[in-house]
């Protein structure tokens, strides 16, 4: 099966503003990052391939496919793992992808057993917030998928992400509010 990236337009500026958001916090061109939830092609790592040295994508619904140093894999039959080996990237990515997850998922431990010591892992969810504001946009005025909205398992608050990155061994090194204060940003370092 192939998967098409179909996102309605308003979704995919979100999308855009959010990498813009996280861009300065990507290593240096030796950097092998890895995103989880990369979407059908791995737009965001694929958009950052000639500033590292090499990148993973993992998604339920990607299209497997290698694009130079962008290597995008369907882990839909993974049940969580990874197919890296411990400590295989210098920057880890979870933007907009926790929110679909269970409370209890084995993907955040996943993230970090990936990370290299000293590590950066950046993720983004959006903030409880926005839940009735997405809810709107998606269900009354059609303008971000609903099956994407309707998908969200829980929005999670600061001190919760923070417990998070905590019981998973990272210690958060900036923690934002963006987007209207709708989206929240960590920046966590794998102690």
């Amino acid at each position: 099966m192939r998967y098409e990236d179909n996102w309605p337009f308003f979704e995919k500026l979100l999308s855009y503003l959010r990498y813009l958001k996280i861009r300065k916090y990507i290593p240096g061109n030796k950097a092998v990052c890895v995103d989880i939830g990369c979407g059908f092609n791995g737009r965001f790592l694929r958009s950052i391939a000639d500033r590292i040295g090499g990148g993973y994508g993992f998604d339920i619904r990607a299209n497997e496919a290698k694009y130079g140093n962008i290597q995008i894999m369907n882990n839909s039959r993974s049940f969580g793992k990874l197919p890296l080996t411990d400590e295989t990237a210098d920057c880890v990515f979870m933007l907009a992808v926790l929110e679909h997850l269970p409370k209890n998922t084995f993907l955040l431990k996943e993230a970090v057993r990936v990370l290299k010591r000293g590590g950066i892992f950046i993720l983004t969810t959006p903030t409880p917030a926005a839940k009735p504001v997405l809810e709107f946009l998606s269900y009354k005025i059609h303008v971000i998928s609903e099956e994407s909205i309707r998908q969200h398992q829980h929005y999670y608050t600061k001190k919760e992400l923070f417990e998070r990155m905590r019981k998973n061994g990272c210690t958060v090194i900036q923690y934002q509010k963006f987007q209207l204060g709708f989206n929240e940003m960590i920046v966590a370092q794998k102690e």
